[in-house]
């Protein structure tokens, strides 16, 4: 009678056993399991957060939530601010400023951790809190329906703060529709999904000579009425070249300057050296962008290839190893505009508080680049408008031609 009864012991102390492992491999396995786009609980707990408004400068709603409690639904009011304003998805995550300000769109920042556990227990979820960015919606309709059909990039800064009041990325897409055109989306050579005016990086070749000229009179290299040789002379890119806009009258740097002629600024290089061109890119803001909200890309990572004086000439041609972003672009033309005061952009202006008050954030503060008698004297040879400056400029890619214009206003106090 002894033998059997052990037997059964014995069986059901090993079921005892495996089932202590089978739990404690779903305890460990728990975060994991709950982060999965398929899991049920998480899909319902996402439904049941009503994620708080992203508003413009003036109060007008881009993205809200809507629907009933344990359905919502985000809806952008506006989906060609896509590029900024990113995307809400169970199925495929967040991006933009949906990303980076997540926690308080959720309503779950500056809350205690162990509340918020009990909460979630309880099903008793935090109520989201609005966004506030600089965007003005009027301005941004104006830029995306200038760009509609192109594809490319444009950025509208307010000075001298650095506001951004206008972030457009064409082609862009709907982020309403996201997932029944996910897998187009994700296919389209035009690459929609990609945010043109911060991630992409393109040669700036002729567009970036105002920063390379400026900082050779800092340096003492050059004057604007030196007469450079053969100024209108192409610059040799691979199997292409970089040309002058136009030849008529060039003969100084400031004509060189005005007409985009390659061949004086790409001399600058190996008077620069390799240290020096790096280093100016990088005070300049070209190699990394800092903006809450705004998705950037990679840094751009130094290379020890400047050494040969083609790839001295190319890099201050504005080829080569720099690539830059729009908005590294129009941050880097705010700061000459400034004089010589690089703003510090930003695209959220504030956040709203657990009370329902808002709390500013201000972005970071601003730094001298540049002297400020070194960049009136560049904006003075630069082209004119009434009451504005510019500078427009070509970069090579393959066999695209990449076309670049900058400008600001008004030239006395620019805004």
């Amino acid at each position: 009678m002894a033998k059997p009864i052990n037997r059964i012991a014995a069986v059901m102390l090993i079921a005892f056993m495996l089932l202590i492992g089978s739990l404690s491999g779903w305890a460990i396995d728990g975060p994991s399991l709950t982060a999965r786009d398929d899991n049920p609980r998480r899909i319902l707990d996402e439904r049941r957060i009503l994620r708080g408004a992203i508003l413009d400068r003036r109060g007008e709603i881009i993205v809200e939530t809507t629907g009933k409690a344990s359905s919502y639904v985000r809806h952008s009011r506006y989906p060609d601010a896509a590029p900024f304003t990113g995307y809400y998805s169970i199925n495929y995550g967040t991006t933009g400023v949906e990303q980076a300000l997540d926690l308080v769109l959720r309503g779950t920042e500056d809350l205690d951790v162990q509340q918020l556990q009990i909460d979630k227990l309880l099903h008793v979820y935090p109520a989201g809190r609005s966004v506030q960015l600089t965007i003005d919606l009027r301005m941004q309709r104006q830029v995306d329906a200038l760009l509609h059909e192109h594809r490319g990039a444009a950025v509208l800064l307010a000075l001298p703060a650095g506001d951004i009041l206008a972030l457009s990325s064409q082609p862009t897409f709907d982020p309403n529709r996201l997932d029944e055109v996910w897998h187009n989306l994700r296919n389209d050579p035009a690459a929609p999904l990609l945010n043109r005016a911060t991630q992409g990086h393109y040669q700036p070749g002729t567009a970036l000579q105002p920063v390379w000229i400026a900082e050779a009179l800092r340096r003492g290299l050059t004057t604007l009425d030196s007469a450079p040789d053969y100024p209108t002379a192409p610059v040799p890119i691979d199997s292409k070249s970089l040309s002058c806009r136009t030849t008529q009258d060039v003969v100084t740097l400031a004509d060189a300057l005005r007409a985009a002629c390659p061949k004086p600024v790409a001399d600058l290089g190996p008077m620069f050296g390799g240290d020096t061109l790096w280093e100016i890119a990088a005070s300049w803001g070209l190699t990394t962008t800092n903006v809450t909200g705004v998705q950037a890309d990679q840094p751009i990572t130094r290379t020890d290839r400047l050494t040969s004086t083609r790839a001295l000439r190319e890099f201050a041609a504005g080829q080569g190893e720099l690539t830059v972003s729009p908005l590294q672009m129009a941050i880097a033309m705010a700061a000459l505009a400034s004089g010589g005061e690089m703003p510090a952009p930003r695209i959220v202006s504030g956040t709203q508080s657990t009370d329902g008050t808002w709390r500013s954030r201000p972005g970071e503060s601003t730094r001298r680049v540049l002297p400020q008698a070194i960049a009136q004297e560049v904006i003075q040879a630069m082209n004119s408008a009434p009451d504005a400056a510019w500078h427009a400029g070509v970069g090579l890619s393959g066999p695209a031609r990449l076309l670049w214009f900058a400008g600001f206003a008004p030239v006395e106090s620019p805004q």
